[in-house]
């Protein structure tokens, strides 16, 4: 008995303890926390309209805030959330300054502010007179096609790019000089570009990229052909490079830049045509836009072959894909630069194989089978379909001075410095007359 007595006094003071006492019970700590702001913020790449901003990695953090604000309004807006470091701003208005600031943040909350920092877009300078560039070859001696086409428009031509040097992969350059090509376009103030090829071969490219030595021994062997023939400059045409030889390529041309400048001669750079950046693209990836623009007078964007010999027959350069091409360049090469490069020929695609010709014998050819040229207006290109002696189905698809115009509107409401025509003797007189009334020349 007295043993339950004491277990009921040691349950009342127990129970008179708790209620007299008051308990704080601790919550779960966090096993993380909040990143650190973002470091390094920089822009780059600035143009008329758009700007691009990197910054450090932030070690713990899942992604990043962008907010920018402009002089008209102090308030800042967050206007993208992203997980990489760097990020393009477009769609900006030109000769305007805006303002930057990055956050970095995670499953337990957001930094602080990143260093601010402002940019001032570029003002937009209308190009007056647009320029026209025109490709020629000279294939065997007594060659006159390029020429005599030269000699008939000397006064809407304003550079020539002859297409004569060929590179081995340690810069040994070979080609049939067009001596009188040079002379007449240097007496009559058209500017003479010597182009250097590669044969559309990757591995000739990357055995001479990737070597300082057989770099240097093209800038050399480049700035004695244009001594001794009296270019005014350089057109590199390396297709087919690799995409891991990207930086190689860019390498190359500031050094080729950077070793012409010096001694005054210009430098220009034909690049594939392409809608945004991949640099391991097979194709283009090696083509760094913003990086070779750098180190390049003018950039040529070969807007042509959409379409080519061994692939579907359709478009040499589409209106669309072609507009395409040229909203990603001014994004990340000035227009000053730019010029549009325009086909003067088409594509016989039959099973045979395909052929190409210039405008004129498109045309025999379109006679010779009684074809109806007909018009696609997506594409904004002519095409016909024939049969052959044979029997065998053709599809052609070709450039004419009326496609030509479309493209030529584009130079224009672009602010384009002009076009790059391949080649000179393929087109005819529509061809020129479309130049001369687009450009007020």
């Amino acid at each position: 008995m007295k043993s339950c007595k004491k277990l009921f006094t040691i349950i009342a003071l127990i129970i008179t303890f708790m209620l007299n006492t008051t308990f704080v019970f601790a919550k779960p700590s966090k096993s993380g926390s909040a990143p650190t702001a973002p470091t390094l913020l920089t822009s780059s790449g600035i143009t008329t309209n758009g700007v691009t901003l990197s910054w450090q990695t932030v070690s713990g953090a899942s992604g990043y805030k962008i907010y920018r604000a402009t002089p008209y309004d102090s308030n800042y807006s967050l206007i993208t959330t992203i997980s990489t470091n760097s990020y393009k701003d477009t769609g900006l208005a030109s000769s305007t300054k805006y303002w930057y600031f990055v956050r970095a943040y995670n499953s337990y909350g957001t930094s602080p502010d990143s260093t601010h920092i402002n940019i001032t877009t570029s003002q937009v300078v209308t190009i007056s007179k647009k320029l026209v560039l025109g490709y020629t070859t000279y294939y065997y001696s007594g060659d006159t096609s390029s020429y005599n086409s030269m000699t008939a428009n000397t006064s809407t031509l304003d550079e020539i790019g002859t297409d004569t040097y060929t590179t081995d992969a340690y810069g040994n350059i070979s080609g049939l000089v067009p001596t009188n090509q040079i002379t007449y376009a240097n007496s009559n103030n058209i500017k003479t570009l010597a182009m250097i090829t590669n044969n559309f071969d990757g591995s000739i490219a990357q055995t001479l990229l990737e070597s300082s030595v057989n770099r240097q021994a093209l800038i050399t062997n480049i700035l004695n052909a244009m001594k001794i023939n009296g270019y005014k400059g350089v057109n590199v045409d390396l297709e087919g490079v690799y995409y891991y030889d990207r930086s190689y390529l860019t390498t190359f041309m500031n050094e080729l830049y950077t070793a012409l400048h010096a001694q005054g001669f210009y430098v220009t750079i034909a690049v594939p045509a392409k809608t945004s950046d991949s640099p391991t693209s097979a194709w283009n990836g090696a083509y760094d836009y913003t990086a070779l623009a750098n180190y390049s007078d003018q950039v040529v964007l070969m807007t042509y072959d959409e379409h080519y010999p061994g692939g579907t027959p359709g478009p040499i350069a589409s209106i669309g894909w072609v507009q395409n091409v040229i909203k990603y360049a001014v994004t990340v090469i000035p227009q000053s630069k730019l010029l549009l490069g325009t086909a003067a020929y088409g594509y016989d695609w039959s099973s045979n194989g395909t052929k190409a010709y210039g405008i004129s014998s498109i045309y025999n050819l379109a006679l010779t089978y009684g074809a109806t040229i007909l018009w696609d207006s997506v594409s904004q290109s002519p095409y016909f379909t024939y049969v052959d002696a044979s029997g065998i189905s053709h599809t052609v698809w070709f450039e004419n001075s009326q496609s030509l115009n479309y493209k030529l509107d584009l130079v224009n409401s672009y602010n384009l410095s002009g076009i790059a025509i391949w080649r000179l003797g393929l087109e005819n007189a529509d061809y020129w007359t479309s130049i001369k009334t687009k450009f007020n020349r």
